[in-house]
């Protein structure tokens, strides 16, 4: 994991260049959250910033207390995400990173969602500069790191419905950076996830960035390399709740 500050410099870094990105594809389609334009990305952004920033202000312990905020006009969702942003940033940094808080993952506290926003905005982020005509990969340490939340948090907390267990298991290897996990399925759990270098009844390899951008289906499972069984490397590629 990277440190707090580290986190906080990503949201900064990525939640500036989303702005940029998206506002130059507010009425552009946004491919990889169809039926999304940018005006409804732009949006969402505004309501998730918002969301965990209520969350970790009022030191919220049950969602049903949170107050949701209203929907800006179109012309004033660029404004309204840059200051949600600043304020998100601000709250994340004033509050102590351990206070308890509620999260949907096991994990309840601060850190939890500074790490969550720093990653959920850099893929958001991707998909406004690929709006915006940008060709453009996720910093490949921050990519990693995106793995490890998505298997150690998504994997248990963010499933689709009509998805049932994982029929094999599965060997996740990052190629230009350090990064390597294997997925079992359990009886007792729904799978059990460990850092090492196994083997599995598949592996799915490529580059940090492409590896996450994968896991989050925003790019097809033929840009990575899957080794083995290709009926489990797709079933797990397509577990995942897409957002």
């Amino acid at each position: 994991m990277l440190t707090n500050a580290e986190y906080l410099a990503i949201l900064r870094r990525e939640g500036d260049a989303f702005a940029d990105s998206i506002a130059q594809a507010m009425d552009t389609s946004i491919a990889s959250c169809e039926p999304w334009v940018g005006t409804d990305l732009s949006w969402h952004m505004i309501e998730v910033h918002y969301f965990w920033k209520f969350v970790v202000e009022s030191h919220l312990m049950k969602p049903d207390d949170y107050v949701p905020r209203s929907k800006p006009a179109d012309k004033d969702l660029l404004t309204e995400y840059r200051a949600g942003l600043n304020e998100l940033i601000n709250v994340l940094s004033s509050i102590d990173p351990a206070r308890s808080c509620w999260t949907w993952a096991g994990i309840q506290d601060v850190a939890w969602v500074i790490r969550r926003m720093a990653h959920e905005t850099a893929v958001h982020a991707w998909d406004a500069h690929c709006a915006a005509g940008k060709t453009t990969e996720i910093d490949a340490a921050l990519a990693s790191d995106g793995i490890d939340e998505f298997v150690h948090v998504m994997v248990m907390s963010n499933m689709r419905e009509e998805e049932g267990p994982l029929s094999g298991s599965v060997h996740i290897h990052c190629t230009d950076v350090d990064g390597e996990w294997l997925i079992v399925p359990a009886s007792t759990s729904d799978v059990v996830v460990t850092r090492e270098h196994a083997k599995g009844d598949c592996a799915i390899r490529g580059s940090a960035s492409a590896l996450l951008l994968g896991l989050w289906r925003r790019i097809p499972t033929s840009s990575l390399e899957v080794i083995g069984s290709a009926d489990v490397a797709a079933q797990f590629l397509n577990r995942s709740a897409n957002n």
